[in-house]
C-alpha cells in the first residue's frame, strides 16, 4: 500500500495532540498505576544492618533486634498489546477513525508511563483448499481465511519512529476478520512476555462474531494470566462475548468508557 508519510505523520500529531472532555484525570491516574516504581524503604527489629537508635528501649530490655535493613521490593511490570481489528466493517461509519484515536491516546499513556507495549492491526484474506479424488471419490472444497498482521508499532520501537505508522491506522480497514485466530496468536504471544503484568487492549466493532468463540478466549486468556479489555467500537456485542468491556460510539467516549475500564482493571 503506498501511504504518504508526511500526511500519517500529521494524522498522527493531530490525534495525539487532541484533547478529550474528561480525559486528563483519567490518563494521570493510569499513568501513575502503570508507572513501573521500584519500592525501597527499611525494615526494623532486625538482628543485624543498621543500628536503629530508635531501638534502644528494646535494647535496655534484652532485645538484640536493634538493627534496621534497607529493603528493595522490584516493581511490578506491565506489558500491554493493543489489538486492533482492521477488517472491511472497520470502514463503516468512522469505526476506523475512532479506533485510531482509541490507539494513539492509548499509547501516548503507555509511553510515558515507560511501558512495555505493541501495537497491531489484523485483518485476513479468503483462502480454500481443494481436494479432488479419482474414481468414485468425492471432491472436498474448504474455506477458511488467513490472519494478516499489520505491525503498527512494535515491542520496543519508540513512539516517535512508529508515527507515520500509527498515523495510517484510518487507511488499512479492508479485508476479512479473522477474530479468533488473531486474538488467539496475541494471547500466546503475550504469555510469553516475561512482565508480570500482561493486557491485552482489544478495540472492535465485533462484526460477525460468534459469541461462543470469544467466551472460550477469554477462557483461555483467564488460564494464561492475561486481561483481555475489550472495546467495542459502535454498539457491538462485546459485553457478552468479554468481561471487562464497553462500547464507544465516538471520539468523546473514550475518557468515560475506554480509558476508565483499563482503570478499573488496574487497581
Amino acid at each position: 500500500m503506498n501511504l504518504n508519510k508526511a500526511k500519517c505523520e500529521a494524522n498522527y500529531s493531530f490525534k495525539y495532540n487532541q484533547q478529550q472532555n474528561g480525559l486528563g484525570a483519567t490518563r494521570a491516574n493510569i499513568v501513575k498505576l502503570l508507572k513501573s516504581l521500584d519500592l525501597v524503604g527499611w525494615s526494623t527489629h532486625e538482628e543485624s544492618g543498621k543500628l536503629d537508635r530508635k531501638a534502644f528501649t528494646r535494647f535496655k530490655t534484652g532485645s538484640t533486634a536493634i538493627f534496621s535493613k534497607r529493603t528493595h521490593v522490584e516493581a511490578e511490570r506491565s506489558a500491554v498489546s493493543i489489538l486492533i481489528d482492521c477488517s472491511g466493517s472497520m470502514n463503516e461509519f468512522g469505526k476506523i477513525q475512532v479506533a485510531e484515536t482509541l490507539a494513539i491516546q492509548l499509547s501516548r499513556i503507555l509511553d510515558k508511563a515507560d511501558v512495555a507495549f505493541n501495537v497491531t492491526g489484523f485483518h485476513g484474506r479468503q483462502s480454500s483448499l481443494r481436494e479432488i479424488g479419482s474414481g468414485a471419490s468425492i471432491a472436498v472444497s474448504v474455506a477458511y481465511e488467513i490472519p494478516i498482521f499489520i505491525p503498527f508499532k512494535q515491542w520496543g520501537e519508540s513512539l516517535q519512529r512508529c508515527a507515520p505508522k500509527l498515523g495510517s491506522i484510518n487507511e488499512w480497514a479492508n479485508r476479512s476478520t479473522p477474530d479468533y485466530s488473531s486474538i488467539a496468536i496475541t494471547l500466546d504471544e503475550l504469555a510469553h512476555r516475561k512482565e508480570a503484568r500482561k493486557i491485552l487492549f482489544l478495540i472492535t466493532d465485533a462484526d460477525c462474531y460468534n459469541e461462543q468463540h470469544m467466551i472460550h478466549l477469554q477462557g483461555v486468556a483467564d488460564k494464561l494470566g492475561v486481561t483481555i479489555i475489550a472495546i467495542g467500537i459502535g454498539a457491538t456485542s462485546v459485553k457478552e462475548c468479554f468481561r471487562s468491556s464497553d462500547n464507544v460510539v465516538n471520539g468523546e467516549g473514550l475518557a468515560s468508557a475506554s480509558f476508565n475500564k483499563l482503570l478499573k482493571e488496574l487497581k
